[in-house]
């Protein structure tokens, strides 16, 4: 893991997540009731280590859906269950299912002296951006998790003013899936709505059986439209094999980092706060040496202040482009993807991504005049010169799969 945050740190990152349920750091894995200093010490180190290099820290409480006892999670072999049988009657715990755990109180007294030992250790770390009452809660083995969820996000914050307190759901798949954000993603308590949501032949929406940069892009839409005003992330993005049940089986065939390249920029180019959270870092980004996307993406956006600007984002199709622009006050940035070419044609068809030479885009005519345009290719890492930006048209160099346009105002 210290590899890891070194090799996102020196490409750029400065924010990551962090499962508390994970058998490494799960703090509750002994006998019911105690908190393991050991595990606890771990999540120390590594929360240190992570601020002295720039990285902050998204912290995800719990993970269970059930605490009686079930087959290990093939995603996770090894490292991460989704039960917790230490606190199921038969093991000396207190519940017999996840309904008497939320709605007991003394399941509910049980979780808030949780909240309560990591914010007395925990409170004021300034490693810490934010804390996941709990991952993807709608899977847990219970109805009575989105009244749990209101009333603990609550709590959550209480005990922890100075970070963000927020709920993670399931992969924005289908239209229940998008109700249940619709329900939890604008609730006053829930600080920053984010989606999770995968390449997957088996998810019920076709649009995650395409294209990954507008599956992406479409569901950090779906976040502006039901919690408007609030930051959204892209907090889950990648590839896996039907219904979730492992890693990608082409991950191995993408040397270049496709998925990730479009995971990475889209929902940021979409309005998102930030760039798409990959998952599958051991099982895709680590072995195929693809940090460098993070820093291509730290350069495309650098020197620009989403805020300060008051990024607004556009987006169209023409000549053979998806064009996703984020229009500020000052300054522009344009992301132009190669309709074409994607990982469908590259890792199934095995056709090469072409090189498009004479592509033009032609600005929104909001924009006005005065503007002056330069490129930064992140597949080769090239930058152009600046121009001035002629009639609200700009030719474009040549490049694959995509560019990105950075636009300023000549008189600002």
């Amino acid at each position: 893991m210290f590899r890891w945050l070194d090799q996102l740190s020196e490409n750029g990152g400065n924010f990551a997540r962090i499962f508390m349920g994970h058998s490494f750091f799960d703090i509750e894995s002994g006998d019911f009731g105690t908190f393991d200093e050991e595990k606890a010490s771990r999540l120390d180190a590594v929360l240190e280590y992570a601020w002295q290099r720039g990285v902050r820290l998204k912290l995800t409480i719990d993970l269970f859906r059930t605490v009686e006892e079930s087959a290990q999670a093939e995603i996770f072999p090894g490292a991460v269950s989704f039960s917790k049988p230490n606190f199921h009657t038969s093991n000396n715990g207190r519940f017999e299912d996840m309904d008497d755990y939320l709605l007991s109180s003394e399941g509910r007294a049980h979780f808030l002296r949780k909240l309560d030992w990591l914010a007395e250790r925990y409170g004021d770390h300034p490693g810490i951006f934010g804390w996941d009452l709990w991952n993807e809660m709608n899977a847990v083995r219970s109805v009575h998790w989105q009244q749990w969820t209101r009333e603990m996000l609550v709590e959550l914050k209480k005990r922890f003013p100075r970070h963000l307190a927020m709920q993670t759901l399931g992969s924005m798949d289908g239209d229940d899936s998008v109700k249940n954000y619709e329900t939890i993603m604008p609730l006053a308590s829930n600080e920053a709505s984010q989606a999770h949501r995968y390449l997957d032949a088996g998810a019920r929406y076709a649009i995650c059986h395409g294209p990954v940069d507008v599956m992406m892009a479409d569901a950090v839409s779906v976040l502006l439209r039901v919690a408007p005003g609030k930051p959204a992330i892209l907090a889950e993005g990648g590839a896996v094999e039907r219904l979730h049940i492992g890693p990608w089986r082409l991950y191995p065939s993408d040397k270049e980092g496709i998925v990730l390249h479009d995971v990475l920029f889209a929902p940021f180019f979409a309005g998102a706060a930030g760039c798409g959270q990959a998952w599958h870092w051991q099982e895709y980004v680590d072995p195929n040496h693809l940090w460098t996307h993070y820093a291509r993406f730290a350069k495309a956006i650098e020197g620009v202040d989403p805020i300060e600007q008051c990024l607004t984002p556009e987006h169209w199709e023409a000549n053979g482009l998806r064009v996703y622009a984020l229009v500020g006050r000052t300054q522009c940035l344009v992301w132009c993807r190669d309709v074409h070419s994607d990982w469908r044609t590259e890792l199934v068809d095995h056709v090469p991504a072409g090189m498009l030479e004479g592509a033009k885009v032609s600005l929104p005519v909001s924009l006005g005049s005065g503007w002056q345009v330069g490129f930064y290719d992140p597949w080769t890492n090239r930058t152009t010169e600046s121009r001035p930006v002629v009639n609200g048209d700009v030719s474009l160099p040549a490049f694959r799969r995509s560019i990105v346009l950075r636009l300023e105002r000549m008189d600002k």
